[in-house]
C-alpha cells in the first residue's frame, strides 16, 4: 500500500515539474516577441505567437483564415481541423503527430492552449496549404507567401548567373516558387531585352544596365552588388608588363567598344599618366569571345578580358601549346587610382517588374542566393560541374577557375550606394549617356523593411 502511494505521488510530482518545465519553455519564449507576415502584410493574433523549441506556434483561427482555410474544433476529441479546398488536416492536443487527408505526419512541437487560444505550428500549417516560410532571426519574423509556380531567372555566361543554378538544381528557393528556371543571355542586347518582357523575376547583370534600364522608366532595383572586378589585362606569359605604363606602345585588343571593359580600362589608362591615342594601340573587337580568341592563337599578344573570356582564353592557349597569364588585376589599379578600395561594384542582382513589390519575396530570394554565392565560393568545382551541366559549350574547369578570379562577394546594394555613384559618375564621364543621362535615384537601391 505505502509502495502505491509513493508510486501516486512521484508521479504526481514528476507530473508537476514536467508542467513546469514546458511552462517555463513556453513563458520564455513568449518574452521573445515574433511577428508573422503574410505576402508582407502583418497579421493581427488576439494572443501573442510562440516560439518553442525553434519552431513559431501561432493562434490557429487568425493565420488559417488568412491562409483562406477553415476552422473547426472537436471538443471531445480535443482536436483542431483545418479544411481548404481538397485539404484536411487535423492537429490533436499534445499529439505529436498530425493528420493530412487521413496520413500521419510526424510534428516536432505539438499543439497546445495558452490563454484559452489553440496554439499551431506555424510552418507546419502553412506549407500544409500551399505556402511559403521563411524565419529571420534576427528580426523575430516569420514571411509566408504565396508561391510563384515557375521562378525565372536570367543571367549572362558568367559567375554572377552561376548561383541560380545551385538554386534551381537544390532547390534553394522552394520557400517562393514551386519550379525554377534559369534562363541564358548570351549577348548585354539580349540580357536588355529579355529582362523588361515581364516573364522574369530576378536577374544577373552589370549595374550600368540595371541603373541605365531603370532610368529607362523599367521598374526594377538593384537588390545586391556580387561582382567586384573581374577584369584583367591578359597576355602572353613572360610578357614585360606589370603595371600600365608598360603598355605604353603595344597593341592591345579590347572587346565590345563603349562597353564597361573598354570604359574601365580608358578611365585607368589615363588616370596612371598614359594618353590614349598617342601612348596605346587599341585595336577593338566586337566581343570577349573573339579577343580571347585572337591571344589563344597567337593572334595578338595583349587583351582586356573580363571572366569568363579571360579563363577560355588561358585553357585553349594551352590546348594550342601557348602560355598566357593574367598580368595586371584591373580593380588593383582602380584602387590606385580612385583612392579607394581594389574593387569595382560590376555586377549584381536585379529584382525584376513582376516581383518588385513583393518584399517578403525579395528578400527570401536575396539570403538564398547569398547562401547559394557562398557555397559556389566554398566549393568552385562542384559549382563548375553544375554550371557545366547548365549552359551548353562551358566546361566544369572553365567555370570553376572563372568563379576563383571574380572577385565574388555579395553586398547589400544600398549599403554601398556611394561606391556605386563613384563607379557610375566615372563611366558616365568616359561616355555621358551610358546610364540614361543621370545617377538613379534612391528607389534604385532596394532595402528590406
Amino acid at each position: 500500500m505505502q509502495n502505491k502511494w509513493l508510486i501516486k505521488v512521484s508521479a504526481l510530482l514528476l507530473a508537476v515539474l514536467m508542467l513546469a518545465v514546458i511552462g517555463g519553455e513556453i513563458n520564455v519564449a513568449a518574452g521573445r516577441l515574433v511577428t508573422v507576415r503574410v505576402d508582407g502584410v502583418p497579421v493581427v493574433f488576439d494572443a501573442a505567437p510562440q516560439l518553442i523549441r525553434g519552431r513559431a506556434m501561432v493562434p490557429i483561427r487568425a493565420i488559417a483564415e488568412r491562409l483562406g482555410a477553415v476552422v473547426g474544433w472537436d471538443e471531445d476529441r480535443r482536436t483542431v481541423s483545418i479544411t481548404k479546398g481538397e485539404t484536411a488536416v487535423s492537429l490533436t492536443i499534445g499529439a505529436l503527430a498530425a493528420r493530412r487527408d487521413g496520413q500521419a505526419v510526424a510534428l516536432d512541437v505539438p499543439a497546445f492552449i495558452s490563454a484559452g487560444r489553440t496554439l499551431v505550428p506555424l510552418r507546419f500549417i502553412s506549407e500544409i496549404l500551399g505556402y511559403g516560410v521563411t524565419w529571420d532571426e534576427s528580426r523575430m519574423r516569420v514571411s509566408i507567401m504565396s508561391k510563384i509556380g515557375q521562378l525565372n531567372m536570367l543571367g549572362p555566361i558568367a559567375p554572377l548567373t552561376f548561383p541560380f543554378f545551385r538554386l534551381r538544381d537544390e532547390q534553394g528557393v522552394s520557400p517562393i516558387a514551386r519550379e525554377s528556371q534559369v534562363h541564358i543571355a548570351r549577348t548585354v542586347d539580349m540580357l536588355r531585352a529579355q529582362a523588361v518582357t515581364g516573364d522574369m523575376h530576378f536577374a544577373a547583370m552589370p549595374t550600368y544596365v540595371a541603373a541605365n534600364l531603370y532610368n529607362r522608366g523599367v521598374n526594377l532595383r538593384l537588390v545586391n552588388v556580387a561582382i567586384w572586378g573581374n577584369l584583367y589585362i591578359v597576355g602572353v606569359d613572360g610578357l614585360p608588363v606589370q603595371s600600365m605604363a608598360d603598355l605604353r606602345g603595344r597593341r592591345i585588343i579590347v572587346p565590345s567598344r563603349g562597353d564597361t571593359p573598354d570604359l574601365v580600362f580608358r578611365f585607368l589608362a589615363a588616370g596612371k599618366g598614359l594618353d590614349i591615342a598617342r601612348d596605346l594601340q587599341i585595336e577593338y573587337v566586337p566581343s570577349p569571345m573573339e579577343a580571347a580568341g585572337m591571344l589563344a592563337t597567337g593572334r595578338a599578344e595583349l587583351a582586356v578580358l573580363s571572366e569568363p573570356a579571360a579563363t577560355a582564353a588561358l585553357m585553349r592557349a594551352e590546348r594550342e601549346g601557348r602560355r598566357l597569364a593574367r598580368l595586371i588585376a584591373l580593380r588593383t589599379v582602380w584602387g590606385e587610382v580612385t583612392g579607394g578600395p581594389a574593387r569595382i561594384p560590376q555586377a549584381g542582382i536585379v529584382a525584376l517588374p513582376a516581383v518588385v513589390d513583393r518584399h517578403d519575396l525579395i528578400q527570401a530570394f536575396s539570403d538564398a542566393y547569398n547562401q547559394a554565392a557562398l557555397w559556389a565560393a566554398a566549393n568552385p568545382s562542384d559549382m563548375g560541374a553544375l554550371v557545366a551541366r547548365g549552359i551548353e559549350g562551358v566546361t566544369a574547369p572553365a567555370a570553376a577557375s572563372a568563379l576563383q578570379f571574380s572577385e565574388f562577394r555579395v553586398v547589400p546594394a544600398y549599403q554601398v550606394r556611394a561606391e556605386l555613384e563613384r563607379y557610375f559618375t566615372t563611366l558616365q564621364q568616359m561616355a555621358p549617356d551610358i546610364l540614361g543621362g543621370r545617377l538613379p535615384d534612391a528607389r534604385f537601391y532596394w532595402q528590406g523593411d
